[in-house]
C-alpha cells in the first residue's frame, strides 16, 4: 500500500476528543493491547490525511513523530515502529530477507516464502491479521492480511499467496518516522512451547538457530534444483516462488563457446542457446531446468534466428516494440509459446540491454519510453553458428522487409470488456457482497451485489415489486446531493445510478495472439477509437490522417505499407506533438473508404470503434 510515496493532505495535532476515539477504537479492534499504555495523554500525538498512489484514502497516527497506526476503511492497523514495542500482539510468519526486498517493492508474501520451523505456523484465521519477521530475530517487519488458515497453508502444500501485504519495513510510510531498524527480539513463546532439542532455538537468545539462511543452500544447488541435503530444495523454491522472479539468479545463456549450464546431464554449447549443440542428455533433466532459463534460452534463439533471416539493415532503425511483435514473436516454435514476463529479464528493454552487452545489436533512445534498434551485427559468431530450424516456427510464410506477407489469418475481432471499479461513495452498498474499493466488477457482478443487498436489507417494496425502498445507505450511494430527496426507485433506474456512481473501466482483448498479453491489462475510462480526420493542405490537396492505431495493437508503419499498395498514394508516419502521444499515418487523398474497409476486414475492427467515417467522399449522382 505504501510502496510508493503518498500526498499528505493534511497534518494536524489530535484532539482530546479523538484521542478518547481513538483509545475506544483501539481496544475494541485490538484487545491485546493496553489503550491507554500505547496512547497516553501528554505525549504529542498528531494525525495525517494522506491519499496514497492507489488513490486510497488513508489517516496515519503519529505518537512523538513515529507512526503508530494507520486506519484504512475504518480498520486500525499497527506499524512496525508499533510492533517493535509490543511485538506479540499479533501472530508471526517467518520469512527470507530476499523475499522482504521483494515485498517492499509491492509483492504479497507467497506460501514457498514462508519458514516453517519444526513447531509449526502459528495459529492464524482466514482475513486475519498477521505479523512477518525474519529468522534472525522476532522484531516484525510487516504486516498483512492472511489469505488463508494456517491450517488451510498446511492443507494447500504451502503454495500459492499467503498473505497480502499491507505495511512492511522500509516503505514510505516507515519512512515518515525516525527510520530505525529492527530491534533484535527473541521469538516469543518458544521455549514455553518446546524443549530446546526439538525447537531448535538458543537458550541464550531465544532465536530459530536451525533456520539457516538461504544462501548457503542455493550455493549447493545444481542443475535440479537439488542438493546434498534433503531439506535445502524446499528452501530454494521458498525463494523462487514467494518473489515471483525466479530467473533473478539465473545466468544469461551462454554466447561464445561457454558453457550453457553447469551441472549433470548438461552438455556444453558452442554458440546459440537453443542451437543444435545445446542438447540435454536426458529428458528428465530437461524437465528440472528452471522455467525462467528455458524462457530465457528460448528467447535468446527467437532473437538469433529474426538476427540471421528476419531483419534487413533497410528496416532499421527499428522500434522495440515492432521489432518484438514483427520479428522475434514470429520466430517462436509452433509447440511453445514465448513470454518475456516469464523470463529472468521481466522486460524485453532488459533483455535488449542484456544483448547490447553482448554486442548482437545496439539500442539507442530516441525519447523517454522510446528505443529503437539502429544497428545489429550479423558476423556476431552466435549469429553464424546458429542453425534456422525447418518448418518448427509460427512465421509459415516467408517475411519480407521484416513484415510477414501474409498475416489475415491472425487477426480476429478484438473484444472489448467493460468493467466498473468500486468507489468510496459505493462501497457502503458492495462490501456486503466481499467487494473492496478498487476492486474491479462487471456489469452483472454489480447488478448482483446490489439486489444482494436490497434482499438483505429487505428493501423491496411490498406493495410493489418493481420498486425499491432507498435506506439511508443506498440513498447517499445513488442520489446526488442536488437531487431532491425520493424514498422510492425502480430497479432499473437503481442499477442505472449504481453504475453512474462507480468508476469506468475497460479491458481489450486483441484478437493478435502476438500482442494479446500486452493489451489484456485492466484501464480507466473508456477506450478511445480510432480517428480519421480530412485536412486540406497547400495546393488545394486533401490528406487524410489516422491516429490511436496503437491502442488496438496495430503498428502504424505495417497499416501505412498496407495502405500505400492499396490505394498506390504516398503514406508516412510521423510522432503526435506531446510526449506519448503514439503516432500518425498521413495519407495524400480523402481515403477514407480504404481505411473503412482496411480497418473492418483486415483487421476485423467493428465500425464503432472508429470514428470519422462520415468524411467519406460523397458519390455524385448521374443524369
Amino acid at each position: 500500500m505504501f510502496r510508493k510515496d503518498f500526498h499528505v493532505k493534511s497534518n494536524i495535532a489530535i484532539r482530546g476528543s479523538d484521542r478518547r476515539k481513538l483509545r475506544s477504537n483501539l481496544a475494541e479492534q485490538l484487545p491485546s493491547l493496553s489503550a491507554d499504555e500505547v496512547i497516553p495523554n501528554k505525549d504529542a500525538m498528531t494525525v495525517k490525511k494522506v491519499f496514497t498512489h492507489a488513490d486510497y484514502t488513508v489517516m496515519v497516527y503519529c505518537l512523538n513523530g513515529d507512526p503508530v497506526f494507520f486506519e484504512w476503511e475504518k480498520q486500525l492497523y499497527p506499524t512496525v515502529y508499533l510492533l517493535w514495542k509490543y511485538p506479540g500482539i499479533l501472530p508471526c510468519l517467518i520469512t527470507w530477507p530476499p523475499v522482504l526486498d521483494k515485498m517492499v517493492g509491492g509483492a504479497d508474501l507467497m506460501l514457498p516464502g514462508v519458514v516453517v520451523p519444526s513447531f509449526g505456523l502459528p495459529e492464524i484465521a482466514k482475513r486475519q491479521l498477521c505479523a512477518i519477521c525474519l529468522p534472525d530475530s522476532g522484531a516484525p517487519v510487516a504486516i498483512g492480511i492472511a489469505t488463508m488458515s494456517s491450517a488451510d497453508m498446511i492443507a494447500s502444500g504451502m503454495k500459492g499467496k499467503g498473505v497480502q501485504t499491507l505495511h512492511c519495513y522500509k516503505d514510505f510510510l516507515w519512512k515518515q518516522g525516525s527510520k530505525s531498524n529492527p530491534p533484535t527480539i527473541p521469538f516469543p513463546n518458544v521455549q514455553s512451547t518446546l524443549s530446546e532439542e526439538d525447537s531448535g532455538a538458543n537458550p541464550q537468545t531465544n532465536e530459530l538457530s536451525e533456520v539457516k539462511p538461504p544462501t548457503d543452500d542455493i550455493q549447493q544447488l545444481n542443475l535440479n534444483g537439488t542438493s546434498a541435503e534433503p531439506n535445502s530444495t524446499s528452501i530454494n523454491e521458498q525463494l523462487i516462488a514467494a518473489t515471483g522472479a525466479e530467473g533473478d539468479t539465473a545466468e544469461l545463456p551462454a554466447a561464445s563457446g561457454e558453457s550453457a549450464v553447469e551441472g549433470e546431464g548438461v552438455t556444453e554449447t558452442g554458440g546459440a542457446a537453443g542451437g543444435t549443440e545445446d542438447v540435454l542428455e536426458d529428458e528428465e533433466v530437461e524437465d528440472d531446468i528452471p522455467p525462467a532459463v528455458k524462457m530465457d534460452r528460448l528467447l535468446y534463439q527467437c532473437l538469433l534466428h529474426s538476427l540471421k533471416c528476419k531483419v534487413k539493415k533497410s528496416d532499421l532503425p527499428l522500434l522495440t516494440s515492432t521489432f518484438y511483435k514483427n520479428h522475434i514473436l514470429p520466430c517462436c516454435p509452433r509447440n511453445q509459446t514465448l513470454d518475456v514476463k516469464k523470463s529472468s529479464y521481466k522486460k524485453f528493454s532488459k533483455f535488449l540491454q542484456a544483448m547490447q552487452q553482448e554486442h548482437l545489436l545496439t539500442v539507442k533512445t530516441e525519447k523517454k519510453g522510446v528505443d529503437n534498434v539502429v544497428d545489429i551485427d550479423r558476423s556476431h559468431p552466435d549469429v553464424r553458428a546458429f542453425e534456422i530450424p525447418e518448418g518448427d516456427t509460427n512465421d509459415e510464410d516467408e517475411v519480407q522487409g521484416g513484415k510477414p506477407t501474409n498475416s489475415e489469418a491472425v487477426w480476429s475481432s478484438p473484444e472489448i470488456k467493460e468493467f466498473f471499479q468500486v468507489t468510496t461513495k459505493m462501497l457502503p452498498v458492495l462490501k456486503c457482497a466481499g467487494y473492496r474499493q478498487g476492486a474491479w466488477m462487471t456489469a452483472e457482478e454489480v447488478r448482483k451485489a446490489v439486489t444482494d443487498y436490497v434482499k438483505q436489507e429487505e428493501l423491496a417494496d411490498r406493495t410493489d415489486r418493481r420498486l425499491v425502498v432507498l435506506d439511508p445507505v443506498l440513498h447517499d450511494a445513488v442520489m446526488k446531493k442536488t437531487e431532491p430527496s425520493t424514498t422510492h426507485l425502480a430497479w432499473d433506474k437503481l442499477f442505472t445510478r449504481s453504475y453512474r456512481e462507480l468508476t469506468r473501466g475497460h479491458q481489450l482483448v486483441l484478437g493478435n495472439p502476438g500482442i494479446a498479453t500486452e493489451n489484456q491489462r485492466m484501464k480507466k475510462g473508456n477506450i478511445e477509437p480510432i480517428e480519421l480526420k480530412i485536412q486540406r493542405k497547400a495546393g488545394n490537396k486533401l490528406v487524410t490522417l489516422i491516429t490511436r492505431l496503437e491502442t488496438f495493437g496495430i503498428d502504424p508503419k505495417d497499416f501505412s505499407h498496407r495502405i500505400q499498395k492499396g490505394v498506390s498514394a504516398s503514406s508516412s508516419v510521423s510522432a503526435l506533438p506531446g510526449q506519448g502521444q503514439g503516432q500518425q499515418v498521413l495519407v495524400q487523398g480523402n481515403q477514407v473508404n480504404y481505411v473503412d474497409k482496411l480497418l473492418t476486414e483486415h483487421y476485423k475492427l467493428p465500425r464503432k470503434y472508429i470514428r470519422g467515417l462520415e468524411l467519406a467522399p460523397k458519390s455524385g449522382k448521374r443524369r
